[in-house]
């Protein structure tokens, strides 16, 4: 009794990449880059059949969302030298 296994594809590396992203955010608290990459994570499971160019832009959309979620530069090193 072969089962077929399940091809594996770009979009567990997509899954993958939206999980390091919304982790990423996370340590920094910023909600924004959590709901885009997990936004990112959702839409690139292989079984949603939202496919296409669309599903192209609103990747591309997301990672533009998720680039300007987070503070200032100045805001980070402030938060991770631990000084307030």
């Amino acid at each position: 009794m072969k089962e077929e296994k399940a091809k594996f594809t770009w979009h567990y590396y997509g899954m993958a990449l939206g999980a390091l992203m919304a982790m990423l955010a996370g340590t920094l608290g910023s909600v924004g880059g959590i709901v885009s990459g997990v936004a990112f994570a959702i839409l690139c499971h292989p079984v949603i059949k939202f496919q296409g160019v669309g599903r192209f832009i609103f990747l591309i959309l997301f990672m533009i969302l998720y680039v300007f979620a987070f503070p200032d530069a100045d805001v980070v090193r402030e938060m991770m030298s631990g000084t307030q």
